[in-house]
């Protein structure tokens, strides 16, 4: 190795350790000197390569692929690399490769002076390869450049842009999504300082607001999914945000478009999950218009959408819009029919919700066969439904079903399916007046609670049919306690159930003697229903619980809303409901506390015999209700055999019910036997017997201040005091 030779490595070396330690300051000499041991190679290969063969020809070949090579490390800090300093650097590689198989070939003949070219030829070879190949994601490459460069230079920032991606990615593997939001920011600051500001090249690093559009929505999925729905939306507007920004210059608009519209899809599903149906509305009016923007034809992403958008409009009661939408829907799935056999029966599925609440039962059966003819009978989600429709039409054939449903749910251990199946099994317990199975029924649902999501929620569904329950049997204090447990539970309450439970609450409260503001509930109650576009009878529930809380208050009122709930039926051809003979049962009521008795007999037999059309002859406790009414009408009327037939049918009718459970019927049914004895027989001594009967069952339920108990206790005064104990 000739003397100057050495003295430019020394300094070459040198210089790049004060790089190393002290920065960019000795960049330049670094060069410098570099590009200085470059020429001399290349110039004077033949001299610094004192190679004793007489060959000059590989000298200079020598010097000029070394030389090369080693010019390449002046280029280091040019950024992007180019392909003619990778041609340099690898057609060293390929000399180096040449002499180690020469080594291995010739090992013993390879002459000290053809070792110093291999040794020069490999480090280079190795260092410049390191500068060359190397990617701006490898961070020991990016240390290096940076401890090269100025802080402030344009190619640092372009380099710590790189970094803070990096940075970015890991920590969206980690999921650490506020880290990564972090880094993504601090890349885009560094992005618009490598490009100095300049608007016009920010396209060069559109890619960081990509990466931060990725990191909220990624972010928003994760809420989401944890059902934290508004931080969920806050970040999805972020996300929109940085994607429209406009600083953001996207180099791939249509696939930054892409972004932008499903990122709005992101909005209307959580806009949906947080009942904000105004933005809800303006998000799926921006997705059905931009669609074909996106997309060339319509595929089955648009039947995703649709699909939301139906089960939007059910929810809100806007039945006519789903049922369009799940149409439009089957039209898109059969483009491929046979890859979308899911879909289909998810779309039959809304299909046959949406006609069994707007009363088109037939319809509901046409698709669950359809739904049928793609699965067999055996399949839950088929048997579930089967069970819905016959809820409408045979209470007894449907409580079979179910209960069929419940074992098909358990088998495939689908802990969800299973507790709603068990609830809908519930619900027709309480029709049928099966209270001891019922209460068996209720166990095993509770215990499913603990094996699914959304315990709380799913808990007043519970309470709701508990309190219902509580409320049949006349545990009055009871039920009120689990409406209001139900109505105060963290469930994101519909203001249709609000109502619904409202409405029970008052009845409540009428039973018990506490007061309330009817007129303010009425009021809120009419203005919800008047929002009704077409009043189904699965809505009229509202209709007679209005009615009921206003019989013998405001008996106009009560009187047109019992009358909608019958004109309703009437209009979709229904005959067969339980409704309906509540309603009648309302009116006939009205007409009693007007005193127009004959009017009120008429409607009250009416009422019976749409209740045993649904129930069964004497069977449930609307029966009994409506029994005890015309017990009290044919008291008034004198017509006490026929009282006393109707306290009969009522009383077989509560042992149907309850069997030998004494309940506050009980108290009703010994009150009104006691009148029948004390007007038709004149026999004191044993109505006052039936009273105090009633009496002692009665205290059980009421306080002392309560109407039923001040009037038995009236009619026990009066008969002692004639006498009588």
């Amino acid at each position: 190795m000739k003397k100057s030779e050495k003295i430019l490595i020394i300094i070459i070396l040198s210089l790049f350790l004060g790089v190393l330690i002290f920065g960019h300051y000795f960049t330049t000499p670094l060069l410098i000197s570099t590009s200085i041991l470059s020429i001399c190679y290349i110039f004077g290969g033949f001299y610094f390569l004192n190679y004793q063969n007489n060959k000059a020809k590989l000298k200079i070949l020598a010097g000029i692929s070394v030389g090369s090579a080693l010019g390449v490390f002046t280029f280091t800090l040019w950024l992007p690399v180019s392909v003619f300093r990778k041609i340099l650097v690898s057609i060293n590689i390929i000399f180096s490769i040449i002499l180690i198989g020469l080594w291995i070939y010739n090992k013993n003949n390879f002459n000290k002076e053809l070792k110093y070219i291999f040794f020069r030829s490999i480090t280079i070879a190795v260092i410049t390869s390191f500068f060359t190949f190397s990617s701006v994601h490898f961070k020991t490459y990016r240390d290096f450049l940076l401890r090269m460069l100025r802080p402030d230079s344009s190619l640092s920032n372009n380099l710590l842009m790189f970094e803070k991606i990096d940075e970015y990615k890991k920590f969206m593997n980690l999921k650490a999504y506020d880290q990564a939001i972090n880094k993504a920011k601090e890349a885009i600051v560094y992005g618009k300082k490598w490009r100095n500001y300049d608007t016009l090249y920010y396209q060069d690093f559109s890619g960081t607001y990509e990466f931060l559009s990725d990191a909220y929505i990624d972010y928003g999925d994760d809420f989401y999914n944890k059902n934290d729905f508004k931080n969920a939306l806050n970040n999805y507007i972020k996300a929109d945000s940085v994607l429209r920004h406009k600083e953001h210059k996207p180099k791939y608009v249509k696939s930054t478009e892409s972004d932008i519209y499903w990122n709005r899809y992101n909005l209307l599903l959580t806009y949906n999950k947080l009942s904000d149906y105004d933005n809800y509305d303006s998000e799926l009016d921006y997705l059905v218009d931009n669609y074909l923007k996106i997309k060339d034809t319509f595929d089955i992403d648009y039947h995703y959408i649709l699909e939301n958008a139906s089960n939007n409009y059910y929810t809100r009661s806007y039945y006519s819009n789903a049922i369009d939408l799940n149409k439009a829907s089957l039209i898109i799935l059969n483009q491929d029919s046979i890859n979308n056999i899911n879909s289909f029966k998810s779309t039959y599925v809304r299909l046959i919700k949406n006609y069994l609440i707007t009363d088109s039962t037939e319809t509901a059966k046409t698709y669950l066969n359809k739904y049928g003819k793609i699965t067999s009978n055996n399949d839950c989600r088929y048997l579930f439904y089967k069970t819905r429709i016959l809820q409408k039409e045979n209470i007894k054939e449907a409580l079979d079903v179910a209960k069929k449903t419940c074992k098909c749910f358990e088998q495939e251990n689908k802990p969800n399916s299973l507790f709603f199946s068990n609830l809908l099994l519930l619900k027709l317990e309480l029709e049928n007046s099966n209270y001891k199975n019922f209460e068996k029924q209720i166990k095993t649902t509770q215990d499913l609670i603990s094996q699914i999501n959304n315990k709380s929620y799913n808990q007043a569904f519970i309470d709701e049919l508990l309190a219902y329950y509580n409320f049949i049997k006349g545990n009055y204090i009871e039920s009120k306690k689990y409406y209001v447990k139900a109505l105060n539970n963290p469930k994101d309450f519909e203001e249709v159930q609000k109502n619904s439970i409202e409405l029970k609450i008052a009845q409540i409260n009428d039973k018990l003697d506490i007061s309330y503001d009817r007129n303010s509930l009425n009021l809120k109650i009419i203005n919800f229903l008047s929002e009704y576009e077409t009043n189904y009878s699965s809505t009229t529930t509202f209709h007679n619980d209005l009615g009921n809380i206003n019989t013998g208050f405001n008996k106009k009122l009560s009187d047109s809303i019992f009358k909608v709930t019958i004109e309703c039926h009437k209009n979709f051809g229904i005959s067969k409901s339980s409704k309906i003979g509540i309603a009648y049962n309302g009116l006939a009521t009205n007409q009693f506390h007007r005193k127009k008795y004959k009017k009120a007999d008429s409607l009250y037999t009416i009422a019976i015999k749409k209740l045993d059309g649904f129930y069964g002859k004497q069977s449930n406790v609307n029966q009994l209700i409506c029994y005890s009414n015309i017990i009290e009408l044919k008291l008034k009327q004198k017509k006490y055999d026929q009282a006393l037939d109707f306290l009969k049918k009522a009383q077989l009718t509560k042992t149907n019910c309850f069997n030998k459970e004494v309940t506050i019927y009980d108290a009703y049914l010994l009150n009104l036997e006691g009148d029948i004895i004390k007007e038709n027989k004149k026999d004191i001594f044993l109505s006052t017997e039936k009273y105090n009967q009633a009496f002692e069952i009665a205290k059980n339920y009421f306080d002392n201040n309560h109407r039923f108990i001040v009037e038995l206790k009236n009619k026990k005064i009066t008969h002692y005091n004639n006498g009588y104990k």
